[in-house]
């Protein structure tokens, strides 16, 4: 795979973007009237020439400085936040369909058909707000501030959807797929008068988290140990170098139950399938951070892109049980979760996943800061969930299957990547001691 392949050019756009925008904010600080007043070569002008003159050309003259190194006043500090975020959703396929009562049982449930409707799937789920908690921490290792380490954890959960539904004939409800012996859509039911009665039901779940292990630089040397002039706070802008761990999971499981209303044919189904999806992300972070101090108030800026292997993992299972005149029988395979998919597959992949935050805030007291900020992370080449349902499924391998199977091993799996972005907002405090 060549480079620019794995490295969309929206991402590019993004970060460079970024950095034109966040370098001279990050700069704009270092002006005139922030370096003490005396210098050798001038009042108040730091780039005076040297009091002997210079044949290289402009040069400051810090040769008469009288510097005096400020500490910082807190060397660590601990910051929680309650995060309310935007993610993005899973894309589905239609997993569940109805049709009016009175519907032929060779058009209920079908998809295409004039009266068939979708009850679940067929967009995006969890797209609702997911709550989570965000936890960082520093210490400064020098007195003046100039070298620091610094940890962060965050996990957002609760970002679910599920649906549920049932019937003794009466709703039609259906599971519909793709049938490739006769190259036609048909549908599994669930409810149909007269032949089945039963309930299905699917949950689903998207989590995220992150660890953060980092060390703190002063990206000015000199900069943040100059007094700042009288009546004003000093600003500061630091490297960051580190190392991250993100994981993106998702789960999609379905269940069911059916009872055959064909005097012919008595007995019970239970069946249940997942498909769940792994992203683990481990590489470098960098980044940078500009934190602009108005005495009672700051707003801290943040920039940072981890570059490293996103593991790519997903495990698709599913489980039949048929009773019939009391006697149960065990099978491999659901629905869409058959003996040609089943099983655990995993790749890696290199990504670069950039970041970028705002935090305001707020001295209460001395050591005690309130805090809002707003965050925007994307995440390329991911696996979800509900991408690796293959809906083409040869009714052969249906539990029970007669041997030998015919027609085409489907569903089959692949990996399909889609892109995952998280935005939100957070609020908060801080400790510092």
């Amino acid at each position: 795979m060549e480079f620019a392949s794995v490295i969309p050019s929206r991402f590019i756009t993004t970060v460079v973007l970024t950095l034109l925008v966040s370098a001279p904010i990050a700069l704009q600080d270092v002006r005139a009237q922030d370096y003490p007043p005396t210098y050798s070569g001038g009042v108040g002008d730091p780039y005076a020439m040297n009091q002997y003159g210079s044949s290289a050309g402009w040069m400051p003259a810090f040769s008469n400085w009288s510097l005096s190194l400020p500490t910082v006043s807190d060397r660590l500090w601990v910051r929680g936040e309650y995060l309310a975020w935007w993610a993005d959703g899973m894309e589905t396929p239609p997993l569940i369909t109805t049709s009016p009562d009175g519907t032929a049982q060779n058009q209920a449930g079908i998809l295409g058909m004039p009266n068939t409707s979708v009850l679940f799937g067929g967009g995006e789920i969890n797209t609702d707000i997911a709550n989570g908690f965000r936890l960082k921490s520093g210490l400064w290792l020098t007195q003046q501030g100039s070298w620091g380490i610094e940890g962060e954890y965050f996990q957002l959960w609760g970002d679910d959807d599920s649906y549920n539904a049932s019937g003794n004939g009466s709703p039609i409800i259906g599971r519909p797929f793709f049938d490739p012996t006769n190259d036609r859509e048909t549908a599994q039911l669930v409810s149909f008068p007269g032949r089945v009665n039963g309930s299905v039901g699917i949950t689903s779940d998207s989590d995220l988290k992150s660890v953060l292990i980092n060390a703190r630089a002063s990206m000015l040397p000199i900069y943040p140990t100059i007094c700042p002039p009288e009546g004003r706070s000093q600003d500061r802008v630091d490297w960051i170098v580190g190392y991250r761990y993100l994981e993106l999971s998702d789960r999609l499981a379905f269940t069911e139950n059916l009872e055959s209303q064909v005097p012919s044919a008595p007995g019970t189904v239970s069946l249940s399938e997942a498909f769940e999806t792994e992203n683990q992300f481990n590489g470098l972070q960098l980044g940078v951070t500009y934190q602009a101090d108005f005495n009672r108030v700051w707003l801290e800026s943040m920039l940072r892109v981890g570059v490293g292997n996103n593991t790519q993992q997903v495990r698709i299972s599913g489980s039949t049980a048929i009773t019939e005149l009391g006697v149960t029988d065990h099978y491999a395979g659901g629905l869409l979760a058959q003996t040609s998919n089943i099983g655990s597959y995993e790749r890696k992949d290199f990504t670069m996943i950039p970041e970028i935050g705002l935090t305001l805030g707020i001295r209460i007291t001395d050591w005690f800061h309130a805090t809002v900020g707003y965050s925007l992370m994307y995440f390329p080449n991911v696996v979800r969930a509900g991408d690796q349902i293959d809906r083409t499924v040869n009714p052969n391998l249906l539990p029970e299957q007669i041997l030998p199977i015919s027609g085409s091993m489907r569903p089959q799996f692949s990996f399909v990547e889609t892109d995952y972005w998280a935005q939100g907002l957070s609020i908060g405090g801080e400790l510092s001691f």
